[in-house]
């Protein structure tokens, strides 16, 4: 069962800051930081079990994920002891701000974390400046004891590895930041192109969750799909109004000037990348190629540089179809809105020729949703 798109906030588009999108673009990244981190425990200690973190809810008052070096698991309430205020050693560990060393394994969120092979060696609480984020554990194997020197080595060890992990989160945060800048600023240039941003983040962030399992690209890459989506049409900032709010058809030199968003946008991409000091992250190959590709067509007819196939990554695939849908269902100064019957007709003729057949099907698979969405949308302006 498919997960909800990230929803829109209700009061403005403007103000939009949807933290739920940013915890879990956060969450689905850290199995990735935490691995190296596991393997270089690994080489220190005789006989580590693994690294966990135990990730907190927005209000800060209960465990809303485990993860490690695996994956992630969300946590049910129901089942399981995850308020903090059911912690001794887990209020004290944010009290004290200081790691707790043999926690108590009568402790309910201890003794839930603890099983027949691996118990819990030290908890250390994970902050981003003031605020809490959850808590670092390390867990031994319970037949192999460590020492006392190798224990001593390990708790001078876990602050580093707490920083680490913290300045890899930061990096993160920062991108969202700078993605979420960007956005504004569409938003503030041209109500329409922000508002079709909006809306492209869903629908392009469901099509990736029914798409990311089949190429085994794991549960972070929807959300990352969701928060690039709205950055698309950057370019088109840099579009004078006479042509980007003309009604009716462009002639050629227009059209050409038209089309200049996306080298345009491209050039904006790689100016916040510089600006933002985001070079070295790894998530940020994604948003180029959807900036810069996404009007090529899988059959070379499309822009800028006419790419074929496989030439275009899946990613840019994605946003392509989902922005089609949702310039054929919206009013725009040259058109009027096609209905969803009519936007999924042209889809079904484009498919497997300008379109990747796999996209259009997901996508026409997921249409009860989609409605759903679409309607969603309509109801609050955007």
């Amino acid at each position: 069962m498919h997960q909800p798109p990230p929803e829109v906030d209700t009061l403005s588009p403007i103000d939009n800051i949807n933290t739920r999108l940013v915890d879990s673009f956060v969450q689905r990244s850290l199995p990735d930081i935490l691995a190296p981190l596991q393997a270089t425990l690994t080489l220190r200690m005789t006989h580590p079990c693994r690294l966990a973190l135990l990730w907190l809810d927005a209000q800060k008052t209960r465990i809303a994920s485990r993860i490690d070096a695996n994956g992630h698991e969300p946590i049910s309430a129901e089942n399981t002891p995850c308020r903090i205020d059911e912690s001794v050693t887990l209020r004290e560990c944010l009290a004290q701000d200081r790691p707790a060393r043999q926690p108590d394994l009568k402790d309910p969120v201890i003794a839930w974390l603890t099983s027949d092979t691996c118990l819990p060696l030290v908890c250390l609480p994970l902050r981003r400046g003031k605020s809490p984020l959850g808590f670092l554990v390390i867990m031994h194997r319970a037949s192999h004891p460590l020492n006392e020197a190798t224990e001593n080595e390990l708790m001078t060890w876990l602050p580093m590895a707490a920083s680490l992990v913290v300045r890899e989160i930061d990096a993160i945060f920062g991108l969202f930041g700078a993605v979420r800048f960007a956005r504004d600023f569409t938003l503030m240039r041209d109500t329409e192109t922000g508002q079709h941003q909006l809306r492209l983040g869903g629908y392009a962030g469901l099509l990736a969750e029914r798409l990311q399992s089949a190429h085994g690209l794991g549960d972070r890459f929807a959300p990352e799909i969701a928060l690039y989506a709205p950055l698309h049409d950057i370019g088109k900032i840099g579009i004078p109004d006479e042509i980007l709010l003309k009604p009716g058809s462009f002639d050629a030199s227009e059209r050409e000037t038209m089309q200049a968003h996306v080298t345009k946008g491209s050039a904006l991409i790689d100016r916040l990348i510089d600006d933002f000091g985001l070079t070295e992250n790894p998530r940020i190959d994604t948003l180029r190629s959807i900036v810069a590709f996404h009007h090529e067509y899988l059959d070379g007819s499309g822009y800028p540089e006419g790419r074929m196939g496989d030439d275009i990554p899946l990613a840019t695939r994605i946003i392509t179809v989902s922005d089609i849908f949702d310039a054929l269902t919206n009013v725009r100064a040259y058109k009027k809105p096609w209905s969803i019957d009519e936007a999924f007709d042209q889809l079904r003729k484009m498919a497997g020729k300008q379109l990747d057949k796999e996209c259009v099907d997901a996508f026409v698979s997921e249409r009860k949703q989609l409605t759903s969405l679409w309607n969603h949308y309509a109801a609050h302006g955007v």
